[in-house]
């Protein structure tokens, strides 16, 4: 084979990286820069922050945010809070790709993880979250033991912490939903405070106001509550498109009111063997991602003898096919992170960005 072919295939097995990342690219005009990061999946934004403190600025700008918006190009970005052990203190991750892809196929690594936020934030114990556009709050909690009022925001645009507004009473693991906009929470009242029990707290991201309403609320996002307001929730079940689906004996099974009973979700071809077998802890969780949806399970790995394990994540679109048909596509499925034997799903889902 001449030179100039060998130099040609090679080109071909090395194409060039989606986003140039010289230091070449700092003198664009920042519109520019805008522009075409703007046009990247949020994916490999957490990648794009290590070449430079030039683009760990741009990319935690509001600008680019705006710049994605006015592009229609935002998208879902799952987030898991972690609590791993020996650390008390829960720690939240986002799913990212892996930054060289091509080598991490060659060594049969995965294509995404889950990378650490790491700025800083203490995690209550026992809190609840949502998220409201690029925005997720976290929510009450035990503090020392007391149950606290406190609600943190990560803003999920520059993976950075602020407080918002106190709620009027003390809550631990509250029932906590978006309805029209705004956050709605709903029992994990102290002993004390039981005859209040029914006291609905309500948000308005907007104003920043708290306000405390006797409220009865017949919507599928509260029918998970028992009768004294505590949550009785199960990781293992979602809310997406108004469909309730739920991951019970190793099936995936979906609910509409529309059509009443529960059904099995048809297809999901390509579903791991770890995921419907035995290896499988009881740690599956479910949540919306765009409407899509997202499953993460752990599972032991093999590869430490046992000494740790492997947090799995799957994407599934869904289809409904008919009034009594959902199906669903595995779109990827890879291991993403690596945990301590001991460790807990704290929260998991995903804000607009």
């Amino acid at each position: 084979m001449s030179s100039h072919k060998k130099k040609r295939n090679k080109k071909l097995l090395n194409p060039p990286p989606l986003f140039p990342l010289s230091t070449a690219n700092l003198s664009l005009p920042h519109d520019l820069l805008l522009n075409c990061i703007g046009r990247l999946s949020r994916l490999y934004y957490p990648t794009l922050s290590l070449v430079c403190k030039s683009y760990r600025s741009l990319i935690a700008s509001p600008d680019l945010y705006t710049t994605r918006s006015l592009l229609n190009r935002t998208e879902s970005c799952l987030y898991v809070c972690l609590q791993l052990s020996p650390d008390s203190n829960p720690r939240w991750f986002t799913l990212s790709r892996r930054p060289n892809r091509t080598l991490a196929r060659n060594k049969k690594l995965s294509d995404y993880l889950l990378v650490p936020v790491t700025s800083p934030h203490v995690t209550s114990l026992r809190s609840s979250s949502v998220a409201v556009g690029s925005d997720i709050y976290e929510i009450g909690g035990l503090i020392s033991g007391v149950h606290s009022s406190s609600v943190s925001v990560l803003d999920c645009r520059s993976n950075s912490w602020r407080q918002a507004p106190n709620m009027q009473v003390g809550r631990s693991f509250p029932s906590a939903n978006v309805i029209d906009g705004k956050i709605l929470v709903k029992g994990g009242l102290e002993l004390k405070d039981v005859n209040s029990s029914k006291w609905v707290e309500v948000f308005d991201p907007n104003t920043k106001n708290w306000t405390t309403v006797s409220f009865t609320c017949g919507s599928k996002e509260w029918q998970s509550e028992d009768d004294n307001g505590t949550a009785r929730r199960s990781s293992s079940f979602c809310l997406i498109d108004d469909v309730s689906y739920c991951f019970d004996n190793r099936k995936l099974k979906w609910f509409d009111d529309k059509v009443g009973g529960w059904k099995f979700v048809t297809g999901l071809e390509g579903v791991p063997k770890c995921l419907l077998g035995f290896n499988t802890s009881c740690h599956v969780h479910l949540a919306d991602y765009g409407g899509k949806m997202v499953v993460l399970w752990d599972r032991h790995d093999r590869s430490s003898n046992c000494h740790g394990r492997t947090i799995w994540c799957a994407v599934l679109a869904l289809e409904r096919c008919s009034s009594e048909e959902i199906s669903g596509t595995v779109e990827w499925s890879e291991a993403v992170l690596k945990v301590p034997n001991s460790f807990e799903f704290v929260h998991v889902l995903a804000a607009i960005v």
